[in-house]
């Protein structure tokens, strides 16, 4: 049985529909994974990681990056064919999802609109009415959106990775240490 909090994947489609930033998607996918304490790689978590992963390659040209992350997903998903319904998605995300992978060599990116049930568009209307006049006006917003700030597109070139590099240094630092033992 899949369970995964609503509120995490309110965050999730909030970063997927509204802001379009693919790798805080991954960020929060992969957190929620993470804090199952059972996981392993063929959890449905995975394969949502990798649909995201695919759509950040795709937007910034990387048609190879994009087409392995995809390619991945949709073998995971026939490996174990998960309840997308349960995330949230419908059952149609599959097919849009190989199709997308079959033609993205030919057709330049435009955002996915994923086919979500119902109560994702209700609950980010709520989280949003505020800055649209009616709930048609929002849902055509977000079918027409396409975000192209630098900052999202681009966020794993342009993000603080002092941090990363830091642990990275330190982890380096210690094999050399164990090798003069």
């Amino acid at each position: 049985m899949i369970r995964i909090d609503k509120k995490i994947l309110l965050q999730f489609f909030n970063e997927l529909i509204i802001k379009q930033d693919y790798f805080e998607c991954h960020e929060i996918m992969e957190d929620a994974w993470k804090d199952k304490g059972d996981f392993t790689k063929e959890d449905a978590e995975v394969f949502f990681v990798l649909i995201v992963t695919g759509e950040y390659h795709y937007r910034r040209d990387n048609v190879i990056g994009a087409a392995t992350s995809y390619k991945r997903a949709l073998k995971l998903y026939g490996k174990h064919e998960y309840d997308v319904t349960a995330f949230g998605f419908t059952e149609q995300l599959i097919s849009l999802l190989q199709e997308r992978y079959q033609h993205l060599a030919d057709t330049p990116f435009k955002p996915m609109n994923f086919p979500v049930l119902n109560w994702v568009y209700e609950s980010l209307y709520d989280m949003h009415q505020d800055e649209y006049e009616s709930y048609s006006a929002f849902t055509l917003d977000i079918l027409e959106r396409f975000e192209k700030n630098e900052e999202i597109v681009h966020r794993h070139r342009l993000r603080d990775r002092e941090d990363v590099i830091e642990a990275r240094l330190e982890a380096l630092n210690r094999k050399l240490e164990q090798r003069k033992r």
